[in-house]
């Protein structure tokens, strides 16, 4: 699930036909690009590449597809890093390019490695003319062709963008504009984010002024950002962040907001008046979304290759305007991952506005809502998957604690007013409901494998009885199906919270009890043990140990398979792995190597080691948000060197959601007022791909935008789309359900089951072993090929 690669064949295919005299489209989408990550690029020095990254198995491939004896001499020209401004939305200056053998013009076939960020005419032609799309800033390459060989040449574009104010016109605003109250509290709130959404223009000159020559840095009125957090790894594609801030100033008259990349690649300024709502709520200017397409350029660009090989990473700086005064600017620099995050996270939402179930009522004397919802990548808000409605006070719709397949097939719920009952979603086939009415006390919170085919059943704690864990094919008969018969598993075991790797070759469990080789239960280890994905279980290892009645559990494995996240519960009432009643909890991680269990500081909101919290503290009861985060689960695809990690936390959402931390039962308070939203939300946060034992490799966590803002959120799980067959259109390999997404006949991307040529594998595409990516710094991760971030 990862964006912007280059197709080998795509590009043979454009300047093989250039070469012989035919043509191939000059369009962003004729150039062949799709889900992947940013590819390595040269210095233009007349070779095709500096390494295989680029195409396949380097120039002697390209040459040898191309034909031709390769006599004489053939050159590109300009050479040179060429470096050009392009204004968002422009598609001028453009670039000249000729090529020459021998000094005399020839045909040539044209290309470009980034139809993101430019095009050019396809040839057979003596000249090629670079066309930036200008939407996109970075790092393009100029490729041409003749005679079998291949040369290519570097353009830097850099993008730059300015407004005052919004635009209901652009691309993505308009969500970002409030027009009425109800919508500041409706779904996941104004894009996706809450707030009050975009300002308007500034026109008054003493203001304009202070913006752009700030008298003061602000330090003294303590203007600082509430969120995002500083240093934050962003995925491509999420909605836009809303911007917090705090000072002793008060409601702002304007802001300017700047966000630039560490190369230059992109720069953008904004100036903005108080979004327009305000004047009906009442409320202070202190927070303000991203415009939609800004981010979108700013991330699109961000993250990807520059001419020196250095990180471009994007800074945000903020100037604040009171009374004729500027203040600041304060900064932040965040990592852009050059990837995609695709796909349905489906979490438990308990007091959701979406349907009305519930077994009693909320503060106002209503019926409220307990459901599984789904949202879908780049939506505003949620959908209801399960937990239908009913009648007041019955409750039979009530649809809560979940667990689901890593592919996104199949869905296990448990029913609110009964919790033995459970039953199965087929995801893939309008969530249709199978209920489990035989199997009473069996299937809650089950371990799935990462087909749906088979559960290992929870015991003790979260269970609606206590029952030994045991193996089922998934879903089971309609009544008698016997639990399979396994090997190395006692007749005794009670497992907690159980789950497969995303390859179904390994589990893990918070170890109960039972006795496994050396290992007895009682409570204090997270487990691990191999499986042969029938019916055989071996090696158990111990993950964690925990001490001083500290318990460990909700394993999630990373794509890898190789280690697990896990909710490490410090303090409670009961200690049963919960997230109320005074839970205390971070996320920790560990390997199945080691066994070294560590602290996920940055995650939790801590510096390096844990020596303080970066996290706000707020008004109301925030000075522990640093133990308040629970119930990881991971991403089964790593993209854009990073594994994606969603959790639920207590912890402040900036100025948006500050009220106690334990505020979250709709019973207790009005739930329906924006200003009472809880706190209880999931988040996400970005962990390095082959990170060390023992380290901390995560990152600051971001809000997951399009979670219902008025409602208790929890137990996110990030499932894959269902895979797509081969002719379908995509846009990375992971989607196809035989593992490819290559170009089509046409000059668009379908699904395959080949890589293109029969040749190596892109990233995103399927691989059996690191030597199936073209790439080889690359890994082969749960059969896909990754870039890594190793440490």
């Amino acid at each position: 699930m990862v964006s912007l690669r280059l197709s080998v064949s795509g590009v043979l295919a454009c300047l093989f036909v250039a070469t012989l005299g035919g043509a191939c489209g000059s369009s962003p989408h004729g150039s062949n690009f799709h889900g992947g990550d940013d590819m390595d690029a040269s210095a233009g020095d007349g070779s095709l590449t500096d390494g295989p990254s680029l195409l396949g198995d380097g120039p002697s491939f390209l040459g040898d597809a191309l034909g031709g004896d390769g006599a004489g001499v053939f050159d590109v020209e300009p050479s040179t890093l060429q470096t050009i401004t392009v204004t968002a939305g422009q598609t001028t200056p453009t670039v000249p390019y000729a090529a020459t053998l021998d000094g005399n013009p020839i045909g040539a076939g044209w290309t470009v490695d980034r139809g993101d960020l430019a095009s050019i005419g396809a040839g057979p032609s003596p000249q090629g003319t670079l066309h930036p799309t200008g939407t996109t800033g970075g790092l393009v390459n100029v490729i041409a062709g003749y005679g079998g060989k291949t040369l290519q040449r570097p353009v830097f574009i850099q993008l730059t963008a300015s407004q005052n104010g919004s635009n209901a016109n652009a691309t993505g605003e308009g969500p970002q504009i409030a027009t009425t109250v109800p919508q500041l509290g409706s779904g996941g709130g104004i894009g996706g984010v809450g707030g009050e959404g975009l300002g308007g223009p500034v026109t008054d000159p003493a203001t304009v002024t202070a913006l752009s020559n700030p008298t003061s840095n602000g330090s003294a009125q303590g203007l600082a950002y509430l969120y995002p957090y500083d240093q934050t790894v962003f995925p491509r594609g999420l909605l836009a962040p809303l911007i917090q801030w705090t000072s002793s100033i008060g409601s702002a008259d304007a802001i300017a907001i700047s966000l630039q990349t560490t190369s230059g690649s992109f720069s953008y300024t904004g100036t903005f008046s108080a979004p327009p709502i305000l004047t009906q709520t009442g409320g202070s200017f202190i927070r303000m979304p991203i415009p939609q397409d800004v981010w979108a350029m700013a991330t699109g660009t961000a993250g990807g290759v520059t001419p020196n090989n250095k990180p471009d990473q994007l800074v945000l700086s903020l100037v604040v305007a009171k009374g004729g005064v500027g203040y600041g600017p304060i900064t932040e620099t965040w990592t852009v991952a050059p990837a995609l995050l695709e796909g349905t996270v489906y979490y438990n939402s308990y007091g959701t506005q979406l349907v009305k179930n519930s077994l009693d009522s909320d503060f106002n004397g209503n019926e409220y809502g307990a459901a599984v919802l789904g949202i879908d990548q780049g939506a505003t808000g949620p959908v209801v998957v399960a937990g239908p409605a009913s009648p007041p006070g019955a409750g039979t719709g009530c649809r809560v604690c979940h667990v689901v397949s890593s592919d996104g097939s199949t869905l296990i719920a448990q029913h609110g007013n009964n919790y033995a009952e459970t039953s199965a979603y087929d995801l893939k086939n309008g969530n249709a409901e199978n209920a489990l009415a035989n199997y009473d006390s069996t299937f809650g919170w089950a371990g799935l494998s990462a087909d749906g085919s088979l559960a290992f059943t929870n015991a003790g704690d979260l269970a609606a009885s206590d029952p030994v864990s045991q193996l089922y094919a998934f879903p089971p008969a309609a009544a008698g199906a016997k639990p399979i018969a396994t090997t190395g598993i006692p007749a005794n075991l009670k497992a907690g919270t159980p789950a497969f790797s995303p390859d179904t070759k390994h589990i893990a469990f918070d170890f109960l009890s039972g006795t496994l080789g050396a290992f007895t239960g009682n409570g204090t280890q997270l487990l691990a043990l191999d499986f042969d994905g029938t019916s055989t279980f071996s090696n158990p290892r111990v993950l964690a140990t925990m001490t001083g009645g500290m318990r460990a559990g909700f394993p999630s494995f990373f794509p890898t398979d190789d280690a697990v996240a896990f909710h490490y519960q410090l303090v409670n009432s009961n200690h049963l792995l919960n997230t109320w009643h005074g839970a205390e909890a971070q996320i920790w991680w560990s390997d199945l190597a080691t066994g070294t269990a560590s602290n996920l500081y940055a995650l939790n909101g801590l510096t390096a080691g844990g020596a303080s919290s970066y996290l706000p503290t707020g008004p109301t009861n925030h000075a522990k948000d640093t133990v308040l985060s629970y119930e990881p689960t991971v991403n089964p695809v790593s993209s854009g060197g990073y594994i994606w990690v969603i959790f639920t936390s207590r912890r402040l959402y900036g100025s948006v959601a500050t009220t106690d931390p334990w505020q979250s039962d709709p019973r207790n308070y009005d739930a329906t007022k924006v200003a009472n939203a809880t706190c209880k939300k999931l988040w996400v946060a970005a962990i390095d791909l082959n990170a060390k034992a023992g380290t901390d490799p995560s990152h600051p966590a971001f809000y997951l935008p399009g979670q219902e803002l008025l409602a208790g959120n929890a137990r996110g799980f990030w499932a894959l789309a269902p895979c797509k067959a081969d002719g379908m259109s995509c846009t990375a390999g992971d989607q196809c359900c035989n593992g490819y997404c290559e170009p089509s006949a046409d000059g668009g991307l379908v699904c395959s089951n080949t890589p293109p040529n029969a040749n190596c594998s892109q990233v995103g595409d399927k691989c059996t072993t690191a030597a199936s990516c073209c790439d080889t710094t690359n890994q082969c991760v749960n059969g896909y090929c990754a870039v890594s971030t190793a440490q």
